[in-house]
């Protein structure tokens, strides 16, 4: 098994194990860090292929600058959803292969449904994200969606802590700067309610499926909780 499959699939077993969040490396390392946040799941009913959280997690109040400075709440519109990522650009497999799931998904949805849907991708890296480059990236995915970057450290971990999100800097041997981080994809309602997350790996056709009940109305059922595994780790932030 080659480096990269190799680390796919530890995140994939991770993820279904459902053992608390993960801090995906997007550097050569291959490896993964468990999170120091602690948080409660439950397992999803088999039509859906995401998770939810038990309370639900509630980021009403969680408002980013887009690259233009336009403030962005991470409420949707009234009767909209809106799909929420933290990643970079320079993320060499996790984060382009997101965001292509997300790209076909939107393509695949009825018009009528795409526009009920936004999509936002929250850089983790301001350093290096400049405003032209993750303007870019993210409308090469999605021509609609919006790149929300902030340089504001107290903001950015903040906003990422609301989502039960998580990410950390390092320097490799090579001297190269590594950024790991949870690589879910959340579903936000109009309420500002996380009602669904999907980890990295689920299929795209699985995220379709899900998004497209989602908009019809549906919503999954949530069930009392486990304590999850205590997490590990140092997080340099």
């Amino acid at each position: 098994m080659n480096e990269r499959a190799a680390r796919v699939r530890t995140v994939l077993l991770a993820a279904v194990a459902g053992a608390g969040l993960l801090l995906t490396s997007c550097g050569d390392s291959g490896t993964t860090a468990e999170s120091t946040t602690t948080t409660t799941s439950a397992p999803m009913p088999a039509e859906f292929s995401g998770y939810v959280r038990s309370p639900a997690l509630d980021v009403s109040s969680v408002t980013l600058p887009a690259v233009d400075g336009t403030p962005v709440a991470m409420a949707a519109d009234p009767g909209d959803l809106r799909l929420v990522y933290f990643g970079y650009t320079f993320c060499p497999d996790v984060c382009p292969a997101t965001m292509s799931f997300v790209k076909a998904t939107m393509e695949n949805l009825p018009e009528e449904d795409r526009e009920r849907v936004e999509v936002d991708m929250i850089t983790v890296d301001p350093r290096r994200d400049t405003p032209e480059k993750l303007q870019e990236y993210v409308t090469n995915f999605v021509p609609s969606g919006t790149a929300i970057r902030t340089e504001d450290r107290t903001l950015l971990y903040g906003s990422a802590d609301a989502f039960g999100a998580d990410f950390k800097a390092s320097i490799n041997a090579e001297g190269v700067r590594e950024i790991s981080h949870t690589a879910d994809l959340y579903v936000v309602d109009d309420t500002g309610t996380v009602i669904l997350t999907w980890p990295f790996g689920t299929a795209q056709a699985d995220i379709e499926r899900d998004l497209v009940r989602l908009l019809a109305g549906e919503r999954p059922d949530t069930e009392p909780a486990a304590d999850p595994p205590a997490g590990g780790g140092e997080e340099d932030r």
